[in-house]
């Protein structure tokens, strides 16, 4: 097999990463834009000793897990890669993938594994996009290039006014907000712009403003983390919030990756005393503005922090994509007293994590799928750890 060789497959199955596995002759090939249940030429992009990679050419027959594209770019934008997948195929497909990952990497058995319950989420979910400009074109790059995709208002990812304003050759213009909420004309969007949408107003780069979910009101800035969908934030909150009111002893809780404090304030609202640590300086400024008197804000690195962390009767961690150090997987194993919560955007890197505690003395008690990203192959997991009996 060489690379520019076109070859048929029919793939069995979506693998981490959203490529489609098939199998030419016992030999692993990894294939975009195609799904199960179809059979199409490919052409390969990439060889490598154990498995290639490659492109849709055509499709010889579609799979019935197919859907009508709702977006003209679809096949071409990287703003989501499995946009002609059905929603439903979509979530089958995360489930498999989840336990997938935890038995081949985490070395879990399967069939002991809890029920994976999934939350599914609408579309136009996000809160934030960062979008390109190229020329008059503003929209995301295309799939693995550089080349920006212009936007278009029929787009399912992006919030309905950011699809509004950008869509279909609309001006490059953001409007924004003064200090005092009123709106304005905005700027221009340069080479690349993180746009805002909250309560219908778009927000530009470097902006203050205030989200609220539930009970919360989260001030933050355009420069600071924060979950990116929109309907599944109040899912997330209460999840959080169920875990922390199993903990019997709700002394003390410790909130790793603590951002702006999304997570620090319903921990706050059922333990004596939270401590939420951060490595980010802009979010630190704000988890302390946003921080109730129980809670001490602390900016360190997690990875540091950890050697001094003290004891907690629960440990709440929201790690980047590349999971946490095992340092402080070991921390969180041997500091924790009652419960270990992990948010996890990757499972291959959580899969990691959990075989690391469970083999510590810990028990996978609960694992709730987060479709944060319709449209897309990533897989958010919000999973609950016990002390193993």
């Amino acid at each position: 097999m060489f690379i520019g060789d076109e070859i048929s497959i029919e793939p069995a199955e979506l693998v981490a990463g959203g490529a489609a596995l098939a199998r030419v002759d016992g030999f692993p090939v990894f294939a975009t834009n195609v799904y199960p249940g179809d059979a199409a030429v490919v052409r390969i992009v990439e060889v490598k000793k154990g498995f290639a990679r490659g492109e849709l050419v055509r499709l010889v027959r579609a799979s019935p897990l197919r859907r009508v594209l709702p977006c003209p770019i679809a096949e071409e934008c990287g703003g989501c890669d499995w946009t002609s997948l059905r929603l439903d195929a979509q979530l089958t497909a995360k489930r498999r993938i989840l336990s997938e990952s935890l038995r081949r990497i985490g070395k879990f058995d399967v069939d002991s594994l809890p029920q994976i319950a999934l939350h599914p989420s609408p579309l136009n979910y996000r809160i934030r996009s960062r979008l390109h400009r190229e020329g008059d074109a503003v929209g995301f790059f295309a799939m693995r290039s550089n080349r920006v995709v212009p936007l278009v208002e029929e787009c399912e990812v992006v919030g309905v006014e950011t699809a509004r304003a950008f869509g279909n050759g609309g001006q490059a213009i953001v409007p924004v907000r003064n200090d005092d909420g009123r709106g304005q004309a905005g700027l221009p969007v340069l080479q690349s712009s993180e746009v805002w949408e909250v309560g219908g107003a778009l927000i530009r780069d470097e902006e203050a403003l205030s989200i609220r979910v539930g009970e919360f009101v989260y001030h933050l800035s355009t420069e600071a983390f924060f979950q990116v969908n929109r309907h599944l934030l109040g899912t997330m909150l209460r999840l959080v919030s169920e875990h922390a009111a199993r903990v019997r002893s709700p002394r003390v809780a410790i909130d790793l990756y603590g951002g702006v404090g999304f997570f620090t304030l319903p921990l706050a609202k059922r333990f004596e005393r939270v401590l939420s640590v951060e490595g980010s300086l802009v979010s630190h400024r704000y988890a302390r503005l946003n921080a109730p008197a129980n809670v001490e804000p602390v900016h360190a690195a997690v990875e540091s922090w950890v050697r001094r962390m003290p004891p907690a009767d629960l440990v709440f961690l929201d790690p980047p994509r590349a999971g946490a150090r095992r340092e402080v997987i070991d921390a969180a194993g041997e500091k924790a007293r009652e419960r270990v919560v992990y948010l996890s955007c990757d499972p291959v890197t959580f899969s990691r994590d959990a075989g690391r505690l469970t083999a510590a003395g810990w028990r996978l008690a609960t694992l709730d799928l987060l479709d944060l990203f319709p449209n897309t192959h990533h897989v958010e997991t919000l999973a609950s750890f016990e002390r193993a009996s």
